[in-house]
């Protein structure tokens, strides 16, 4: 782990935490300059974060919007899912076998129809005379959108009308320590003989972030008095008081993490990687962030979450199923050994996650920590409020389920509210940059439903992709960022050479109908079906040698230039809102588009006949490629706007998708009616600049 890279950046953290932002500045230049490791630019990431306290309101990777995510399989990390699945499935089962009245609750980062649907077919092969099934799901919003924990929450239900007993489920919005508190509370027998099993994966940690939470919530579940409680966490020690330690152990932890992800075979989990990177960024910038963060996460070995269970009056138990030997045939660097009677996931001989079982010891429960944080919450900021409007409650019925989760209002700002940034740190400056072009782009990209969205750094008119900036919505496309990567744009090449060199807008309907030349990446386009795509010139505050072009990808599907249009406003909207006091965004209104500086025109005057030449150009006609593909009566029409009395264009009628002739046909007469004007055509597969 004693990589240059490690040591700088330790030094970095030292420089930092004594205020010295000169000597940190310098040594962020030393470790960016040609270095390649994905996991020290993550760190230098996180500790400039922690500078200016730069963070993003949610605090874990939203949930790809374009990815079918609800078999929960590709939003976590590959061996952590798994593991967890394995371990915990056949111990629940065994806790409800043969009771009449049972209660899971699930404390998950995500919440998981396939997991809940096989446990309640397992429950009822071996509990014959079942009575209820009631399901609590609590777990964060990772979505700004609805749909994917409804279908989750839709689908249950309809199985369950097929079986003969009351089956009830809800979830409950929990995204901060304090809303899992106010959550918690909330918890409740339906009847005296109803049997509770509580199951924990990856979510306990977070109430280690506010003091007296995992207090108070250990209390309430105690009151509760469930059949077993199980546990899944991370098994590292990333809990200290000194940050210069813990920023070591976090990065010890996860150099083993990103070597997996560097060397390890997945199979089908490959195209996962880009979003497994993500959350670990993410959860490597909550680490190294400053106490007094809400994003701050803490983890602890299962040694000090059996002391602090403990003082809590649960007592630990061995898990009846024994687990040892290889983890997956494809992934033989990872393996299950038990450990003090529970399961501890291994790669090589490095300890990574670890399952817990436990019971409640049969005393009197302590009220004093209940009553506590009561009298904290009626004094506090308004949470419980919160919680009360997110919460979804259970509807009556043999099958009931949760009112279902509508989108959630888009954030006025997308980033909270940091420190000042300070004009000398230039290197510092850079990476928040990207940081929060970062930020920015997966929240724009996650409610508009865009498979994609790059970031150019421009420096001396050359454009290069800036990966860390970039933002995967759509695992596939993976493959097509890396291709973009393996070129450099001159000013007015590609889509964004265009918005750099206009210092504005550039919008393209189609990518299908540009040249090479002009759009190096058009057969990888094209592999990747991408059509619509507008690219924005920013420009930065804080770091005026450099020019920033993002680059949108439009839905796949999304082919009709007036929602294209909408859709862009509503992206430039975005941007604007956030910009704050450190970014220009460089716009125009969509009121109309220059087109080579040949004809402005918009769709709308396309429908009414009313096209308003522009300038005219001297520049040779464009290749039949740039033309585009009208539907023949927007052809017509545009064909007559031009036409000389008296002359006849020869316009083909059959078919939107005309042949090559055709189109040569129509270019020819064109030019020869108009020989002054060299024209492109306005469609859905056009070529527009503001």
């Amino acid at each position: 782990m004693a990589t240059p890279g490690f040591n700088k950046l330790l030094d970095c953290a030292k420089a930092i935490e004594v205020g010295d932002l000169h000597l940190a500045d310098s040594l962020i230049k030393d470790i960016l300059t040609d270095n390649d490791d994905k996991l020290v630019k993550y760190f230098a990431e996180a500790l400039v974060r922690r500078v200016y306290k730069l963070y993003p309101r949610n605090p874990r990777p939203l949930v790809p919007s374009c990815s079918d995510l609800r078999g929960n399989m590709d939003y976590q990390f590959f061996p952590f899912f798994w593991f967890a699945e394995l371990t915990t499935h056949n111990s629940i089962v065994d806790a409800l076998t043969g009771k009449k009245r049972v209660q899971v609750i699930d404390f998950s980062l995500m919440a998981n129809g396939q997991r809940w649907s096989f446990l309640l077919d397992d429950y009822l092969k071996h509990s014959s005379d079942a009575i209820s099934f009631h399901l609590t799901s609590i777990g964060p919003i990772l979505s700004k959108k609805g749909d994917y924990l409804n279908e989750i929450l839709e689908e249950l239900p309809k199985e369950a009308k097929k079986l003969p007993i009351e089956f009830e489920v809800k979830h409950m919005v929990a995204s901060s320590p304090a809303e899992m508190v106010e959550a918690a509370l909330k918890l409740e027998r339906s009847s005296e003989d109803e049997t509770i099993v509580v199951r924990w994966e990856f979510e306990l940690h977070k109430l280690l972030a506010q003091p007296g939470a995992i207090e108070t919530v250990l209390s309430k579940l105690k009151e509760l008095k469930p059949e077993i409680m199980i546990v899944v966490e991370q098994e590292a020690s990333l809990n200290g008081q000194d940050f210069l330690e813990c920023f070591t152990k976090s990065f010890r932890y996860h150099s083993i993490i990103f070597d997996s992800l560097g060397k390890d075979n997945f199979e089908h989990g490959n195209h996962g990687k880009v979003l497994w990177e993500m959350y670990f960024r993410r959860q490597i910038s909550n680490l190294v962030a400053q106490e007094d963060t809400d994003q701050i996460v803490r983890h602890q070995t299962f040694a000090e979450w059996r002391d602090r269970l403990c003082r809590s009056g649960f007592r630990h138990v061995r898990l009846r199923n024994q687990f040892k030997g290889s983890f997956f045939g494809h992934l033989p660097e990872y393996h299950m050994e038990e450990k003090n009677r529970h399961p501890v996931l291994y790669r090589q001989y490095d300890p990574l996650l670890f399952t817990s079982a436990w019971k409640s010891y049969p005393t009197q429960l302590n009220s004093e920590s209940l009553d506590n944080w009561n009298q904290e919450s009626a004094m506090g900021d308004g949470n419980i409020m919160q919680i009360e409007s997110s919460s979804l409650l259970i509807l009556s019925g043999t099958v009931s389920s949760s009112t279902f989760l509508e989108d959630q209002p888009d954030d006025e700002h997308i980033i909270m509210e940091g420190k000042v940034w300070s004009p000398e740190c230039i290197s510092i400056n850079q990476v928040a940059a990207s940081a929060e072009i970062f930020d920015m782009l997966e929240y724009i990209c996650h409610v508009n439903y865009l498979p994609l969205a790059l970031t150019w750094m421009s420096d001396r008119r050359i454009l290069r992709l800036e990966k860390s900036a970039c933002y995967v919505n759509d695992s596939t496309m993976v493959e097509f960022m890396e291709a973009c990567g393996e070129h450099h744009l001159e000013e007015g090449k590609g889509v964004a050479g265009k918005a750099l060199q206009s210092n504005s807008m550039y919008f393209v309907s189609d990518i299908y109908k540009l040249d090479v030349k002009d759009y190096p990446f058009i057969f990888e386009a094209w592999d990747f079906g991408l059509r619509g795509v507008v690219a924005i010139k920013l420009e930065s505050v804080y770091v005026s040698s450099i020019d920033y072009v993002v680059e949108f990808f439009l839905p796949l599907k999304m082919k009709e230039i007036s929602g294209q249009r909408l859709l862009i406003n509503e992206i430039t909207n975005i941007l604007q809102k956030n910009s704050r006091n450190s970014w220009k965004v460089c716009t125009q209104e969509l009121n109309g588009f220059n087109i080579s500086s040949e004809v402005e025109v918009t769709m709308e005057e396309v429908g009414t006949s009313n096209i308003r030449p522009a300038a005219i150009s001297d520049s040779p006609l464009q290749a039949l490629s740039e033309i585009g593909s009208l539907n023949s009566s927007q052809i017509r029409e545009l064909c007559n706007i031009f036409k000389p009395t008296g002359d006849g264009v020869e316009v083909p009628e059959a078919h939107d998708q005309s042949t090559s002739s055709a189109w040569l046909s129509l270019h020819r007469n064109l030019r020869n009616k108009i020989p002054y004007l060299d024209l492109k055509l306005i469609s859905s597969q056009t070529v527009m600049s503001w």
